[in-house]
């Protein structure tokens, strides 16, 4: 148990991701919580709009390009042509001169202006005489009007540094006509829209990375070296009325043909492991509620009854009950009248025609289960049905909250542990099988419920029965260790499976 324990940190710590199952993890989680995409796509859009709109400060650019000549201003003749050294220091002082308090001050009084409403750079071609000046404003007007101020000053507030110099534009400054940092409607939707959406995403991705649940019989073999039993495919409803419980009998032809042969072999399975330890008390239970604990314990003992054995399903969950409501029968008693002594054994069980085996299970919540567990009458009730039952099935709690099943598991002889697909973290399912360890009752193995089916893939072929069933996972490389069965036990178990077969065929027809 400590060597499963390191196992587990240390994947916590270091693991190797599986790109396939962190997209199925991602799709999984997406499928449950798109609408968390669409409400940031919808708040990016806004929020950007809404940014852009009320918070953006609108700028104007006005800009002239022009070369610049050097010259006599007394004989009118200026020279374009620039060596490298020329151009260089002109790329230097011509941005020079813009910042100087000088032309600053002489621009304000060309402008007629306290303080200058915008900015003035410029910007040289590398190795020419080519530059291009900018005026940014708040206003379309004022950046034209900074613009042409600066173009005819800047001559004669620099003579003394580059002498006689003269303009000769290639782009001649306009008005501008827009913002030039304003994106537009249209954009600034899809903009902040795809922000949002790909933060989701980016969320959603996290989620997947970090969610460290059991997915594949791979991943449980770092939890524990338990076997795996079956994979029970996933069963779909049509959409019923709010609150509607869904019924689901093993019996019922209209189930997928892989959710009725998983169940069926993991049934003839749970009948060997018996045989082997000489048991006849079955604890089914999980590591938390909703994992189809007590749905698989009703198709368990109806698998089992329908090849002519006697089974007992007792409803061990006294803080709920949900048992009966599985079933669609109405309250009648339970454990708790059981330890009261104000039901005798044979009276309690009733005897359900339809689903062939007996019941014991009401509807009413008990708040203080684990004395009703404690008494003695009820190790007498279970002692008693042994004699007259093949199997009794006891539906526990879950084991991460109530000590319940610790105390029906010295009741019992087998254990089996149901782990629902992608749903409890690792680490919590080894916490909870490490709780039942040491009891009298032997782990068995555990179940995948709910597993994903794909055709070819997932049902009764790959996962369901085939490769994980009875064949590489079955009693192969998850077979091994403290669980492990002989050749010969193989064989006579697929025997078994035949004759088992057979007879359920014969039933049901």
């Amino acid at each position: 148990m400590e060597d499963q324990r390191m196992r587990i940190e240390e994947n916590e710590e270091e693991y190797e991701i599986d790109l396939v199952l962190l997209f199925k993890a991602f799709w999984r989680i997406f499928s449950r919580m798109w609408w968390l995409v669409f409400l940031l796509i919808l708040l990016g859009a806004a929020g950007f709009y809404g940014f852009q709109k009320f918070r953006t400060r609108p700028l104007y650019a006005c800009s002239a390009t022009f070369t610049v000549a050097t010259g006599d201003g007394n004989s009118g003749s200026y020279n374009f042509y620039y060596d490298s050294n020329t151009a260089d220091q002109l790329s230097r002082t011509f941005p020079y001169i813009l910042d100087s308090s000088f032309f600053r001050s002489s621009l304000l009084e060309q402008l007629g202006e306290d303080t200058l409403n915008g900015t003035i750079t410029a910007e040289t071609v590398e190795n020419s005489n080519v530059v291009t000046m900018r005026a940014e404003s708040p206003s379309a007007e004022e950046s034209r009007k900074i613009l042409d101020a600066a173009l005819e000053i800047y001559p004669e507030t620099a003579r003394f540094v580059l002498g006689d110099i003269q303009f000769n534009y290639l782009d001649e400054p306009e008005t501008p006509a827009q913002p030039f940092n304003s994106v537009g409607t249209k954009r600034s939707l899809a903009y902040g829209g795809l922000f949002g959406g790909l933060a989701g995403c980016v969320i959603l991705g996290i989620m997947a990375l970090l969610r460290k649940t059991a997915r594949t019989p791979e991943e449980m073999q770092k939890v524990t070296s338990l076997r795996c039993l079956a994979m029970i495919p996933r069963i779909r409803f049509k959409a019923r009325k709010k609150g509607a419980k869904q019924k689901i009998s093993v019996l019922d032809t209209r189930l997928s043909f892989g959710y009725r042969e998983s169940i069926r072999a993991l049934g003839l399975r749970l009948e060997n492991a018996m045989k082997k330890e000489n048991g006849k008390v079955l604890l089914i239970t999980s590591t938390a509620s909703g994992e189809g604990k007590s749905t698989l314990a009703v198709n368990i003992s109806e698998i089992l009854a329908a090849t002519g054995k006697k089974v007992a399903l007792i409803d061990g969950d006294l803080r709920k009950q949900e048992d009966a409501a599985v079933l669609g029968i109405r309250d009648g008693a339970g454990l708790q009248d059981i330890a009261k002594g104000e039901e005798k054994a044979g009276e309690a069980l009733r005897k359900l025609k339809k689903r062939g085996f007996w019941f014991l299970g009401s509807k009413r919540p008990v708040r203080q289960p684990a004395s009703v567990l404690s008494s003695p009458k009820v190790g007498q009730f279970v002692e008693l049905l042994k004699k007259q039952m093949d199997y009794i099935i006891i539906d526990t709690p879950p084991c991460e909250m109530f000590q319940d099943p610790g105390i029906l598991a010295d009741l019992a002889d087998g254990i089996l542990y149901v782990v629902k697909y992608d749903t409890i973290p690792q680490k919590k399912i080894w916490e909870g099988i490490s709780f039942l360890r040491g009891r009298k009752a032997k782990f068995l193995g555990y179940v995948f419920n709910n597993y994903p089916e794909s055709a070819g893939e997932y049902g009764y072929g790959r996962y369901g029965y085939g490769k994980y069933g009875s064949g590489k996972y079955g009693y192969g490389r998850y077979g091994s260790g403290h669980h492990s069965y002989e050749k010969q036990e193989l064989l006579e178990e697929e025997e078994d499976h035949d004759r088992s077969a057979y007879a359920y065929s014969s039933r049901s027809r």
